[in-house]
């Protein structure tokens, strides 16, 4: 027989019910059901949720005691990792590393896919802030002056700055694109096979842009899809970077082998120093990018920090990267699918490897990728 959950916790159950079969199919985990569950009276009595081998997942969203529901129902925070808790175990029955990492990436994954109660505060003060405006246009000052006082005690009591209403506003109008790179423009050669190093780069730079990308089978063409304003940045951020990795690396290697040619002199070829010596570099200088993107948003998202812990930078990337998720799911449905990685390990060059490291150290990148002006000093 089904449990009965508190009739406050229904919607909520269901947003993170529909979130879990999202994600559990994007990451063909063998989900059967999620279901909500009473909290166990003897034994492991703190238990929020448990996982059957055979995938049937039960959550708890509301404590009991004596058989009775308490006032409080557990915190979203509880409830969404319990959640992605339970979804690694699909996949790893123990608590092991590799079980700690999965549940992590999870749970970053669901939370992709809440929308707080603090995001639908914000939309719904939105509204009451154009009704406002309604009524004062049409001159009905004490409905307008009501709507005001009201719209003021909700940001106090949820701790919002009028800034979060303002850029909810804007968001909504920021539509998702496909912001396709135009490779003339920022002169990268074009091919009639997919590109390794490029492709690891546009991954590094969309996730970072709060975007996703797309390929075109038998050739290194991308397109970025995220919201107009990441979008755009994005396209700039991979133009920039592209044709800049590919002439320094090529540089590199013609310096290094000429190196070579002195140290082993008379000998004119087959130096084994300088084997993968451009296919290392390029590999680190993306591994090195994505490293310093991700320090630069991570310093963003700290210095966005309230004082209760949470992030007015976090609930912004998490707002844009809903719209391009849903934009994705409507789109492409069952046909959306992910680029296998092409990059292989040429780590044993060492020397490659150190130089792409130290070139992608001297980029100017910053929280907006590549620092305006950029794309002139990258060119030259």
């Amino acid at each position: 027989m089904t449990f009965q959950m508190h009739p406050d916790d229904v919607l909520f159950f269901n947003e993170v019910r529909s979130a879990m079969w999202v994600v559990a199919k994007q990451y063909e985990l063998p989900l059967k059901s999620v279901e909500p569950m009473a909290m166990p009276e003897k034994g492991m009595a703190d238990r929020l949720g448990d996982c059957s081998p055979s995938g049937n997942i039960r959550l708890v969203m509301r404590c009991t005691v004596d058989g009775e529901f308490c006032e409080l129902s557990c915190s979203p925070k509880q409830v969404w990792e319990t959640a992605s808790h339970e979804l690694a175990h699909l996949r790893h029955m123990n608590h092991g590393p590799e079980f700690q990492t999965f549940w992590l990436e999870l749970n970053e994954a669901l939370q992709n896919r809440n929308e707080t109660h603090r995001e639908k505060m914000i939309k719904k003060l939105v509204k009451m802030q154009a009704q406002r405006d309604g009524e004062a246009k049409i001159g009905n000052g004490a409905a307008a002056e009501a709507f005001a006082g009201a719209i003021n005690r909700m940001m106090i009591d949820y701790e919002l700055n009028p800034s979060d209403l303002d850029y909810a506003r804007g968001t909504d109008d920021d539509r998702v694109i496909e912001m396709m790179v135009d490779l003339s423009k920022y002169r990268i050669n074009k091919t009639k096979t997919r590109v390794a190093w490029q492709e690891s780069l546009a991954r590094i730079v969309s996730r970072n842009h709060l975007c996703t990308f797309l390929l075109r089978t038998g050739s290194n063409q991308i397109w970025f899809v995220g919201t107009k304003s990441h979008a755009m940045v994005a396209e700039y951020v991979f133009g920039c970077l592209v044709p800049a990795a590919d002439k320094m690396s090529e540089e590199a290697r013609r310096k290094f082998r000429n190196e070579c040619r002195v140290k082993y002199f008379p000998k004119k070829d087959g130096f084994p120093e300088a084997y993968q010596y451009r296919e290392a570099w390029l590999e680190a200088f993306v591994a090195r990018v994505a490293e310093r993107l991700d320090e630069s948003r991570k310093q963003a998202v700290a210095e966005t920090t309230l004082p209760g812990g949470e992030s007015t930078a976090l609930m912004r990337l998490s707002g844009a990267l809903k719209k391009v998720d849903q934009y994705i799911d409507n789109k492409f449905k069952a046909r959306k699918n992910s680029a296998g990685s092409l990059m292989g390990n040429y780590g044993r060059n060492n020397h490659g490897a150190a130089a792409g490291r130290a070139a992608a150290d001297s980029m100017p990148i910053g929280r907006r990728g590549v620092s305006g002006g950029a794309k002139k000093e990258l060119g030259s």
